[in-house]
């Protein structure tokens, strides 16, 4: 038997009221997520959800002043963080991952301070490596954030564009068998660097 070509209205008002379900019961998971990450109160933001037509989570400071809103894009299904400012909201991360979007909540409302545990995550994946192989994983990890860019990285990370160029020139030598593997996980390979 053949399905029609066009869809129903039942499929069309299914489809819309599993996908209000399924942001719904996603942001209520976060508000507890966000309750948890910043219960050690030197922050003092308050999480609320708001159900209804355009769910959200409302953002608030000690005194109930609003200072943001997360919400979940329809189409993409990816988290949407919001820091209203002075005129209109401007967004300020759309993201799948909860970790990532608790950490830009922490760096935008909590006067720039990560919090405790994204610290502690932070630090414990550290643990057991050379300081060497920190270094390199953290200059290809902004290198990969610039775009491949070097001087946009070498500005970031406060480093002069010379002593950067002798870092990438030194983890892109020699044959590919030999690179570090942080290097190979970076998709910039040296004609990428070069080109630049």
């Amino acid at each position: 038997m053949k399905q029609p070509a066009f869809t129903s209205d039942y499929q069309v008002s299914a489809a819309r009221a599993t996908r209000e379900l399924k942001t719904k019961t996603l942001l209520r998971a976060l508000v507890s997520r966000l309750h948890t990450a910043f219960s050690d109160g030197a922050e003092a933001l308050s999480f609320t959800f708001s159900g209804g037509a355009a769910p959200h989570i409302l953002i608030c400071d000690r005194a109930t002043v609003a200072l943001g809103r997360v919400t979940i894009d329809a189409e993409t299904g990816l988290y949407v963080f919001c820091e209203f400012g002075r005129h209109a909201a401007d967004i300020v991360i759309v993201t799948a991952n909860e970790n990532r979007l608790i950490e830009v909540i922490a760096l935008h409302l909590s006067d720039g301070r990560p919090t405790q545990q994204a610290r502690d995550a932070a630090v414990g994946h550290l643990v057991g490596q050379t300081m060497e192989d920190i270094e390199r994983k953290f200059i290809l990890e902004t290198l990969h954030h610039c775009g491949g860019d070097p001087t946009h990285t070498a500005f970031m990370l406060g480093m002069p564009l010379v002593s950067l160029r002798n870092r990438l020139a030194m983890y892109f030598a020699g044959p590919a068998d030999n690179r570090p593997r942080a290097v190979a996980e970076t998709e910039y390979g040296m004609k990428d660097y070069r080109s630049r």
